[in-house]
């Protein structure tokens, strides 16, 4: 599990350098925009196969509990197959993109807790993780 976990890291690590996926302050800026009352959580996840491994990166997201969470899901895999799944079935979340293909997803983070985030269509090939931290007021 960490020997995977630690290939996803660097991977990932790999793929920032790269420029093949951008970390930008503007994307946080968004994510934090609303008030505490109507927070949404706004991700961009892409599918991207990298030295033949398929992931999604970022590969953990973050919320509070109570969480308005909108990701965006981009399938940047080409080839076979054509499409990819996307679901957090702790949130009855689950869609298809195929590839060269955007969606949305969206659902309040009612519970607690870390959640797999898999393809329903591969589940060996992508995964990653949600994490829902218990809300509350900041000072």
């Amino acid at each position: 599990m960490i020997q995977q976990w630690w290939k996803i890291t660097r991977t990932t690590l790999s793929l920032l350098a790269l420029g093949a996926v951008t970390v930008t302050p503007t994307a946080w800026a968004d994510q934090h925009a609303e008030t505490e009352a109507a927070a949404v959580r706004k991700f961009t996840v892409v599918n991207v196969l990298y030295e033949g491994d398929k992931m999604f990166v970022p590969s953990v997201l973050v919320a509070e509990q109570g969480d308005t969470v909108r990701i965006k899901v981009v399938n940047k895999i080409p080839g076979e197959p054509p499409n990819h799944g996307f679901a957090i079935p702790a949130f009855d979340v689950e869609e298809v993109v195929n590839s060269g293909e955007t969606k949305t997803v969206e659902f309040v983070a009612d519970k607690v807790g870390l959640f797999d985030v898999k393809c329903q269509l591969h589940p060996a090939h992508l995964s990653a993780q949600l994490i829902v931290h218990a809300g509350g007021k900041k000072e």
